[in-house]
Formats: C-alpha cells, sequence, structure tokens
C-alpha cells in the first residue's frame, strides 16, 4: 500500500482553516498549509524601519504595508504574507490580498532564506504588477535587489554603505536605514 494522498487546500479553504488559530500565522504553499516562525527582534524592527522610510518617501496613491498577504490570480494554491509590500492601487473594502503590488519585501532569517528565495521569489516574478523584489537580510546589513526589465529581471547585491536603487517608486534608499537601531 502505497502513502496516503495528502489533500490540498484552495485559498478559500486555507483562509477559513487558518482563522480557526490566530496565534499562529500560516502561509499556503502548492495547497499544503505550512506555519511561520515567530520573528526575531531584528526582523521586527527592520519591517518597522521599512514601513517608517517608505512611507515617507512614497508619493499618493502608494502605500507601504507590512504582513501583506499576495496571491497569484492564475494559482489558487498559494497564499503568501511578505514582510511588507508597496501597492499604488487603491484599497477596496473585501479584498483579501495586497492589489498589484508592485515592490514585495522578505527579510531573511537563517529558517526562512532557503523557502524566500526558492518559492516565494519566482512566485512573486509571475505578478505582472510586481517590478521589484528586495531581498533583505535579518543578521548582516545586505540586501539582493530584483528589479523587472522589460522581459527578464536584473538582480543586484547591496551591503553596508549602499544606495538601494528603486527607481519604479521614485526614490533611492540607504541601506543603512533599513537597520536602524540594530545591534548586528
Amino acid at each position: 500500500m502505497g502513502a496516503p494522498a495528502i489533500q490540498t487546500m484552495t485559498i478559500e479553504e486555507f483562509l477559513s482553516w487558518s482563522d480557526q488559530d490566530p496565534d499562529v500565522r500560516y502561509e499556503l504553499v502548492e495547497g499544503q498549509p505550512r506555519a511561520m516562525n515567530a520573528c526575531s527582534q531584528a526582523h521586527s524592527q527592520i519591517a518597522a524601519n521599512i514601513a517608517y522610510e517608505f512611507r515617507h518617501r512614497l508619493r499618493s496613491p502608494c502605500r507601504v504595508m507590512i504582513e501583506a498577504a499576495i496571491e497569484r490570480e492564475d494559482r489558487n494554491d498559494r497564499f503568501y504574507e511578505a514582510d511588507a509590500v508597496v501597492t499604488c492601487t487603491p484599497f477596496q473594502a473585501g479584498q483579501r490580498s495586497t492589489p498589484n503590488p508592485v515592490l514585495v519585501v522578505e527579510i531573511l532569517s537563517e529558517s526562512t532564506a532557503a523557502h524566500d528565495r526558492g518559492t516565494k521569489v519566482p512566485d512573486y516574478m509571475q505578478i505582472p504588477s510586481v517590478q521589484l523584489i528586495l531581498l533583505v537580510d535579518s543578521r548582516t546589513p545586505r540586501a539582493q535587489l530584483w528589479r523587472r526589465d522589460v522581459q527578464r529581471w536584473i538582480v543586484e547585491d547591496f551591503t553596508a554603505g549602499a544606495l538601494l536603487p528603486l527607481a519604479a517608486l521614485g526614490f533611492e534608499l540607504p541601506l543603512s536605514c533599513l537597520y536602524e537601531g540594530i545591534a548586528l
């Protein structure tokens, strides 16, 4: 006898199921719920710094959101919670995920880096509105920026002292701003 078939969930089933335990955060990956690790203090501070820095630099109607839901319109088996997202589409009552994300940010830890790079980045790249994907290391001042350039993606690595070129959002940002108040 083979192993029992694993039941997969749709996004609707997942959202109904995940509401049963508000103390645990989950994402849906290929129809399977995946528990998310608790955030470190460095992770939380980086997310707060991102929200602060982006909020003061973005022009209306664009806005930054943290712990924002992301889904692909062409897939009903993936539902992610990005660490930060920028959208320039007004919020509509009843929306379950971020409309037309332009920038998606994931803050990497030792336990999430492989999943974020190997699963989430390729999915974010398939969302037509996404122009930038920023991976921020929570252990050292380092970031990787994925930038859409017509039919291809350009990947750049940045370290301490660098200026992040966020032309799709209309500004540059010193990498050091993301690590304000963190002892690394």
